[in-house]
């Protein structure tokens, strides 16, 4: 019994530790944040994605401990498109204030460590494509990967490569 008490609050333990980190390094500011720009020419972007001339990502940490992502991008017919979006600063799902995804369309953001996030998209509830956002250890790249299926219902995968400005 002493045994079993012992291993649980260690385990115990060791889990609020972990705990307490994450909270701590969400706390401590995100490499993430900051200006983003998209370098079209060092991306792999696909075609049946609508993939913008120019983007820029602009994240920054709320008083209420969220993060706001404001994206713009000019599309392939050169009209300017911006959404809002905001998550907490720890991971969770994303709030589209402006109702700028597509009708059916939500997202999650996971926090895996300061500067390394994954997102899952669903559509109508079906996971449909992930986000991988990983900012290079310098924190003037974040390389953006895009997995999953395109309006198409193809396979695809797409590379985004960003600058911090």
């Amino acid at each position: 019994m002493k045994k079993r008490t012992c291993r649980f609050l260690v385990n115990a333990t060791f889990a609020l530790g972990l705990m307490i980190v994450a909270a701590s390094a969400a706390r401590a500011g995100d490499p993430i944040v900051g200006r983003w720009k998209l370098d079209v020419g060092k991306s792999k972007l696909v075609p049946s994605l609508s993939p913008p001339r120019a983007q820029t990502e602009a994240y920054r940490e709320l008083p209420s401990g969220e993060i706001q992502l404001e994206l713009t991008r000019i599309d392939d017919r050169g009209t300017s498109v911006s959404m809002i979006l905001t998550w907490p600063a720890g991971g969770g799902v994303v709030q589209d204030p402006r109702g700028s995804l597509p009708k059916g369309v939500t997202a999650v953001e996971t926090l895996l460590a300061p500067g390394d996030w994954y997102v899952t998209f669903l559509t109508d509830g079906k996971q449909t494509m992930t986000m991988h956002k990983v900012i290079s250890r310098d924190k003037k790249v974040m390389r953006q990967t895009l997995k999953g299926v395109d309006p198409q219902g193809r396979y695809v995968e797409q590379i985004q490569v960003l600058y911090r400005q």
